[in-house]
């Protein structure tokens, strides 16, 4: 099974939903499950790599108990092909952009999408 997160820079609220949706997988022992993230519009996407991840966005994660990955997150476009690709592609920018806040409100954020993500995972192995 594939899972996609979007939202429009993925610097932020994406890739932080990947992160704790794959910690969750792995945490469940589902290595079968692969998660990936994805913007509507990315900076530099056509250079060889895109945008890192906000520093603030890796603090929060970090802060909020969150493992991070040992390959740096780096921004990718959403493409149309992608809807196809992946069985799930699941919109998160329902949630606040925190691009210009504070340190405490990515940690609210982060909070926000554990409790998101640990649900969504819930109701997507349902169906396993």
């Amino acid at each position: 099974m594939k899972v996609l997160f979007v939202c429009e820079g993925n610097i932020c609220r994406s890739p932080m939903a990947e992160i704790i949706f794959r910690n969750i997988c792995k945490k469940n022992g589902r290595d079968d499950i692969i998660v990936k993230s994805a913007g509507t519009y990315v900076t530099n996407w056509r250079e060889s790599d895109g945008d890192m991840m906000l520093e603030n966005s890796k603090l929060a994660l970090v802060r909020c108990g969150e493992e991070l990955p040992e390959v740096p997150h780096r921004a990718t476009q959403f493409t149309y092909e992608m809807n196809d690709e992946y069985d799930y592609v699941i919109d998160v920018r329902r949630f606040p952009d925190p691009f210009h806040g504070s340190i405490e409100v990515y940690i609210d954020l982060c909070k926000q999408l554990q409790d998101y993500c640990a649900k969504l995972y819930n109701e997507i192995c349902k169906t396993l």
